[in-house]
């Protein structure tokens, strides 16, 4: 069975490849009848995929899984990212997606993608996000850590472009941890998002050597 990480948006060969442990919301059937894709949440992979299902607001949002052979795409954060050229021009004028473009010499050099519903927008064209819409950014662990001072001045230069809000999640197969939460560096510890739950770490740069 091959691993998909998470923030990996696939799609759905039907809808029956898709169960879960109580009946889908209608929000959630009718989110399918418009568009195919279900994004990939943490979780164990030994059988089967676990997914999530997004609905035009915050609240909805629903946890399923996906059988192995349910799947016929995925697309990742960069592959999404990808996508942003041919977004409707009128869309690109939203905040979000207009520091998406404004940051993107920011983090030259990182390997990089989009997550939350500019992603599931550029994917699918259903027009998800709003003008309060974050900027999510997934970026996969760099080979060299950053030190704080590095993190911290990464992301003051993030923030300081005009727009939405933007946060960088840093990910390594199933972990991963908001840079600047570890560039304030407020506690000794920092929050690790785990297949297994949220767990506190030392160092998030090597985080699964401590396992």
């Amino acid at each position: 069975m091959e691993r998909l990480a998470p923030h990996t948006l696939i799609r759905l060969k039907s809808r029956s490849a898709l169960t879960a442990s109580a009946a889908l919301p209608a929000w959630a059937e009718a989110m399918l009848n418009e568009s195919p894709y279900v994004i990939v949440r943490r979780g164990p992979q030994a059988d089967r995929y676990p997914v999530g299902l997004r609905g035009y607001q915050k609240p909805q949002r629903f946890a399923a899984f996906v059988a192995p052979e349910g799947y016929t795409e995925t697309v990742t954060p960069q592959q999404a990212l990808a996508l942003l050229p041919k977004l409707d021009p009128a869309r690109a004028q939203l905040p979000a997606f207009h520091k998406l473009v404004q940051l993107q010499p920011l983090l030259q050099g990182f390997d990089w993608g989009v997550g939350g519903s500019l992603q599931f927008e550029l994917v699918t064209g259903l027009k998800m996000a709003r003008p309060v819409s974050d900027v999510d950014v997934i970026m996969n662990r760099p080979a060299q850590p950053l030190s704080l001072a590095a993190a911290a001045q990464l992301v003051q230069r993030l923030q300081a472009i005009a727009g939405a809000h933007a946060d960088i999640q840093v990910v390594h197969g199933q972990d991963g941890f908001s840079l600047e939460e570890y560039a304030q560096h407020r506690d000794a510890q920092i929050m690790m998002k785990t297949a297994s739950g949220p767990q506190l770490t030392d160092d998030p740069w090597h985080f699964e050597s401590e396992r």
